[in-house]
């Protein structure tokens, strides 16, 4: 007969001990690698978010020849659908939010608010992650506030958005992204 040795208690216990941290290895990996997909995912949809909204900021504002700007909007007037049309690029500080209205009143630098009723209709949210709007000349810093644009006049739009990512070994951190984009009101 043979000599038929089985495993000793030590070379089970040794590959055991191995077994176990290869798995543990292999299970910090994957979560580091889920993680980090979720990261590039939480990225991705920010900046689609961050594309839209100046998007559709700059497509509305692009026939633009009159606007006047006060601390927290830019009102404009607009003739995409074929007439003249006044619209609201109004930015709630409290809410986070960023939202385009059709603004209905007879002049286009009305001293109300967006509490009055009947005034900001159509509310259309373009970003609920908006942290800041400025509204600056083509040169300087100093904000346009109280001023009426005319056809011809150049600004900037200076928008900062702030989203929570998530960090890659667990927890969240917020981040501010801003997007600067310049205009020239049409002259007709």
């Amino acid at each position: 007969m043979k000599n038929q040795r089985g495993l000793t208690l030590i070379e089970v216990l040794a590959t055991l001990t191995i077994s176990t941290v290869l798995f543990g290895v292999v299970l910090m990996l994957l979560s580091s690698t889920s993680l980090q997909s979720k990261s590039s995912g939480e990225k991705y949809n920010a900046d689609a978010e961050i594309r839209r909204t100046m998007d559709s900021i700059s497509k509305e504002i692009s026939d633009s020849n009159q606007a006047y700007v006060t601390t927290n909007e830019l009102r404009y007037v607009t003739y995409a659908s074929g007439s003249k049309e006044v619209k609201s690029l109004y930015y709630d500080g409290v809410a986070t939010t960023l939202s385009m209205y059709v603004f209905k009143t007879a002049n286009i630098q009305d001293n109300v608010t967006i509490a009055t009723p009947g005034i900001y209709l159509y509310k259309r949210e373009l970003s609920s992650h908006v942290t800041g709007v400025q509204y600056l000349p083509t040169v300087g810093t100093t904000p346009l506030t109280g001023r009426n644009l005319d056809g011809g006049t150049g600004f900037r739009i200076v928008v900062s958005f702030t989203f929570q990512r998530s960090k890659l070994f667990g927890g969240h951190e917020n981040y501010t992204v801003k997007r600067e984009t310049g205009y020239k009101l049409l002259q007709y």
